[in-house]
């Protein structure tokens, strides 16, 4: 199985409680299949949010990785 192709990639580290939640949601209605949105995060809270958000919008995370202090999401359909 390949990589999904990057459709968009979403620097969320500035925010926070709903702000990347509602930002990545309008990306993922415009995902296609075999594209992904690559999410960085500043923190853990945040990270777990939008890990949670996604599997109860069906979203599969594809990879998951720690740069520094910053977590990085891959998150496709």
């Amino acid at each position: 199985m390949s990589s999904p192709k990057i459709y968009k990639e979403l620097d969320l580290t500035s925010s926070s409680c709903a702000g990347p939640i509602g930002e990545l949601s309008s990306v993922v209605d415009e995902l296609r299949e075999g594209e992904a949105v690559k999410v960085i995060l500043g923190d853990d809270a945040t990270k777990k949010d939008i890990t949670l958000w996604s599997k109860k919008r069906g979203l599969k995370i594809v990879q998951e990785s720690q740069e520094g202090s910053k977590y990085v999401l891959l998150i496709s359909k």
